[in-house]
């Protein structure tokens, strides 16, 4: 019987990665493309090209807000198309292309992760109207301040690429100046956060299987947490698999901010929003 995605969603920078790699562990085929933040470039690529076609980008994503019925109807096509071309070969590998042919005839427990998934939940409601959704969200100054350091990291790394050089002689359209200068300000960093956040929240009004996780609190009890996510995936319980995996959470990445004055300052000014208060963030400190 064909099943239908688990599609995980969340800002970037908010758990995303450690959270799909469980999934994974727990026995959901999460792609044979998964790049080293476990996205599906398959997936990866037909959001970004979606987005682009919107007029945004992951670190400008604020024009997804003016699409209307007919970008959506054409954007769901293309999904549908894509799903049975040969270009999900990279996502379903040799043997499930060999098999299904067609990436919505999976009938094993299947899904992906990509943070642009949040901004188009819309569009994938009439591909897939009956997946799963899972968003995980952590506090917004931590993720900012992760945002900036991988932007500092990024831009170390492209000095020393030699490949930056020919793809510079070709106009090869990809960022490798510079990931985001938006992400290099704080501010700006929490307020994509927010907007990522509340799209991400609109999957209650979507979809009728959703399921939001605090990143603070998988971290804080991870057993508890990974047996609400097995229950909700409809997966046999396996005590020592989630022992194992629980035991890979590291409690002390909650919450890293408030070991910077400056930091704790920032969160003063931001605590009192609306966001923050449902969230359960307005009282870290």
């Amino acid at each position: 019987m064909k099943k239908q995605p688990v599609i995980i969603i969340g800002m970037h920078r908010s758990g995303t990665s450690m959270l799909t790699r469980f999934i994974s562990d727990l026995g959901v085929f999460m792609g044979c493309d998964r790049s080293e933040n476990d996205e599906s470039e398959y997936f990866q690529n037909l959001n970004r090209w979606i987005l682009y076609q919107a007029g945004a980008l992951w670190d400008n994503p604020y024009p997804i807000d003016l699409i209307d019925s007919s970008f959506k109807n054409s954007s769901s096509d293309i999904i549908n198309k894509r799903m049975s071309s040969f270009s999900s070969y990279s996502y379903l590998g040799l043997r499930n292309f060999v098999f299904y042919r067609d990436v919505r005839n999976l009938s094993i427990s299947w899904g992906w992760k990509d943070p642009r998934n949040s901004l188009l939940l819309a569009i994938y409601k009439t591909v897939f109207p009956d997946a799963k959704i899972i968003h995980i969200y952590r506090n917004p100054i931590d993720v900012a301040l992760s945002l900036q350091k991988r932007e500092k990291e990024s831009k170390e790394i492209s000095k020393k690429n030699f490949k930056n050089g020919i793809k510079a002689k070709f106009l090869i359209y990809q960022r490798f100046l510079n990931h985001s200068f938006a992400v290099e300000d704080l501010n700006n960093g929490i307020n994509l956060w927010e907007f990522y956040t509340k799209k991400a929240l609109e999957a209650d009004k979507l979809f009728d299987k959703t399921l939001h996780i605090k990143y603070e609190d998988f971290l804080n009890k991870p057993t508890h947490t990974l047996r609400c996510l097995t229950n909700f995936l409809g997966l046999e319980i396996n005590s020592e698999l989630i022992s194992n995996v629980s035991n890979k959470v590291n409690p002390k990445r909650a919450f890293s901010f408030i070991n910077n004055s400056e930091h704790i300052e920032l969160y003063n000014e931001i605590k009192t929003r609306p966001l923050m208060t449902s969230l359960g963030y307005d009282k870290i400190i």
